[in-house]
Order: C-alpha cells, then sequence, then structure tokens
C-alpha cells in the first residue's frame, strides 16, 4: 500500500490521469482531457474511480482534501481503511490533512483497528497509546492478544488501567504468554486484589 509523493499543488500528470481512470466510467482520452479545476474527489466517486487507482495514482489525503474531500471519516468511509495507517507517509499526509484527534476517532473504531494500527509508526504520529488500543479491544482477547504482541512485550501495559485490561477478555495465560506477571501487571496496571483474581492470578504467583 506504500505511495510515492507527487506535489498536490500541481496539476495531475498523464500518468497520474491514465492510473487514476483505469477501469473507471472515463475513457482515456477523455481523462486527459478533464480541465483540473473540474478534477474533483465527486468526479471521481461519479465515474467509479476506486482507491487503488488513487493510491496507484500517487494521490494521498492532502492532494483529495484539495480536490474536495471534506472528512477523515469520509477519506476513510470511501476504502482507506486502517491498515493504509501502516504506510507512514499516508499516515503523514492524513495527519497533516485532518489533524490527529480526527484520525484517531474515525480510524480506532474497532478491535480490528488496533491490530492494523498497533505497533506502527501511525502511533506516535497520531498520539495513539496502548490505552487507546485496549480500549478499543473491548470483548476481543484474540485481537488484544494480537495488538500486545505487537508491542513491547512485558511492558506495555504501563498506565493502562487493569479495568481496561479486564474488560478485553485478556486472562492470565495470554498475559504470561506475553510477558507479564503478576509484578508487572500491578505495578502497570495497578490492578488490585479482586482484579488479579479476575485475570486469573493468585498472590503467590510470580
Amino acid at each position: 500500500m506504500s505511495m510515492r509523493t507527487f506535489d498536490h499543488t500541481e496539476d495531475l500528470s498523464t500518468k497520474q490521469r491514465l492510473c487514476l481512470f483505469h477501469g473507471s466510467s472515463v475513457k482515456a482520452e477523455d481523462a486527459l482531457l478533464i480541465d483540473y479545476k473540474d478534477l474533483t474527489f465527486e468526479v471521481l466517486l461519479e465515474n467509479g474511480v476506486r482507491v487503488q487507482n488513487i493510491t496507484t495514482a500517487g494521490i494521498g489525503p492532502q492532494r483529495l482534501k484539495s480536490m474536495g474531500l471534506e472528512s477523515a471519516d469520509r477519506l476513510r468511509s470511501i476504502g482507506f481503511d486502517a491498515l493504509y495507517l501502516a504506510d507512514p507517509r499516508f499516515a503523514s499526509e492524513a495527519n497533516a490533512a485532518f489533524g490527529s484527534e480526527a484520525i484517531r476517532e474515525s480510524y480506532l473504531r474497532s478491535a480490528s483497528d488496533a491490530v492494523a494500527i498497533s505497533g506502527t509508526d501511525a502511533m506516535g504520529l497520531l498520539g495513539i497509546t496502548c490505552l487507546h488500543l485496549m480500549e478499543a479491544c473491548a470483548g476481543a482477547p484474540t485481537e488484544a492478544h494480537a495488538v500486545l504482541q505487537q508491542l513491547p512485550l512485558g511492558t506495555s501495559l504501563s498506565g493502562v488501567p487493569a479495568s481496561v485490561v479486564l474488560d478485553t477478555g485478556l486472562r492470565k495465560a495470554a498475559l504470561m504468554q506475553l510477558g507479564y506477571s503478576l509484578s508487572s501487571v500491578v505495578s502497570q496496571t495497578s490492578a488490585n486484589a479482586r482484579q488479579l483474581e479476575t485475570l486469573g492470578f493468585a498472590l503467590f504467583d510470580r
């Protein structure tokens, strides 16, 4: 999904136009004749331009915004899902175009989103923490496990309340597999005796 960079202040090149409208309802010769000011985001949608064409043409969030794409929600709704944030260039452009808060709200809505974002540069760029990821994994222990697998083992739950860990459905066996002992769970999540018991730890565990 890696994207090449093009100057979004200039007209699209011939190659970009052909890539953009390939397989759409616009014929190649017509694609080359469209006035740049008429080449809006809505025109792309109306003519069946797909996300794959947009990325192949090297058009990112900033260019799309300049063409009339109005929000991070809209960016996601057309097919740029959370997996695209694994591309540092896409994540950087999305952040520049719509801001980190808007991107977080639009792109971290489910456990699968959390798995896609975990361990990527987008976390630091967008201010996404392990707490954000774990909250998105409520009721999804498999995804919560996958998230923690992609973060530094045994140390990434710092600042994540035990109640949030419990809500994910993660329990002792999975936590220990990820490098979390009773002592590290207590020190990082501030779990009390009752929470530890629910997690499956006994006070004599290490």
